[in-house]
């Protein structure tokens, strides 16, 4: 869990991502800070399920979601992830400590992500932005070797920084205004990014053609990369929901992952429906409606629906 304005994290040991895991995160949370008013996460089946939808009901929380393969909203979160995979990796290496063993040194990667000072948070540490308190100095004891070990102690920081970090304590209103700036110029340049914003040229009631980039397509490397056309019945502010027109199966895809086929007054024709069949689409089975043996063929044949 992540703060969004002051990159304060907590890390949760798990075995696998469940709606019991991410409840129990979240009122942990809460127990302490403080419920936020708006949760941002992914569309997993652990965020989006009954008990979180109706613990954020009582919470009196909002709750947004971002989409697979698409962390312009959310992409932090993946970083920091990736990050501590690869840091555990290493310490896993390094302390010569058993693989199962890696939920003990969550509170070290913690502590280090928490007390390190970040350049888009003006140089200062989440714990400092997060709670106010003074940031620890890492390195105010050290061992110095030779024939005789002795461990010594530093002075602590020169006193014109005490004197800026007391100024700087002493209003966090004037501290988060400081690094809020400096997000806000970030947000600006990553906005202006060209897949940030992504014009629009159809709306409720088109066709679009759907890319299906982010799908793995190992089984069929030959499939075409835009399949359709979908239906759109739904719109947001980061997203639209689209509709199969054979499945009638709705997805919520990001504007990037889509373009105009045709507008609303479209004729959905048979040889149009079986073109869309024709896309390499996954069927589910719904149900065995019924079964007979082929005696020419002399095989088994099953109806489903």
């Amino acid at each position: 869990m992540k703060d969004e304005a002051t990159h304060f994290a907590e890390l949760v040991a798990c075995d696998g991502p469940t709606s019991e895991v991410a409840a129990a995160a979240i009122l942990d949370w809460h127990s302490r800070f403080g419920i936020p008013p708006t949760w941002v996460s992914d569309s997993g089946s652990h965020f989006t399920s009954k008990v979180i939808g109706e613990l954020n009901r009582r919470l009196k929380a909002q709750q947004k979601f971002t989409l697979a393969y698409t962390p312009w909203k959310n992409g932090s979160i993946e970083r920091v992830n990736r990050d501590i995979i690869q840091v555990l990796k290493a310490l896993i290496l390094e302390l010569k400590v058993s693989a199962a063993d890696w939920p003990y040194l969550l509170p070290l990667v913690q502590s280090s992500l928490n007390h390190s000072p970040v350049q888009s948070l003006a140089n200062k540490a989440p714990i400092e932005l997060f709670t106010g308190l003074p940031c620890p100095n890492t390195l105010d004891t050290v061992v110095l070797p030779g024939k005789k070990a002795r461990v010594v102690s530093l002075p602590k920081e020169r006193p014109d920084l005490d004197n800026k970090l007391r100024q700087l304590r002493a209003s966090l209103k004037v501290m988060h205004k400081a690094v809020n700036e400096v997000r806000e110029r970030q947000a600006l340049r990553y906005r202006s990014r060209r897949h940030y914003e992504q014009p629009v040229n159809f709306s409720i009631g088109d066709y679009v053609l759907r890319s299906r980039v982010d799908e793995k397509l190992h089984a069929n490397k030959l499939g075409v990369t835009w399949v359709g056309p979908y239906r759109v019945t739904g719109a947001t502010e980061y997203y639209f929901t689209v509709e199969h027109l054979v499945t009638g199966k709705f997805t919520n895809v990001h504007p990037s992952r889509l373009k105009h086929y045709a507008d609303s007054s479209l004729n959905v024709s048979a040889e149009l429906i079986d073109h869309v069949a024709s896309q390499g689409t996954l069927l589910a089975v719904e149900a065995l409606a019924d079964h007979r043996y082929n005696t020419s063929m002399k095989v088994f044949e099953i109806k489903v629906k």
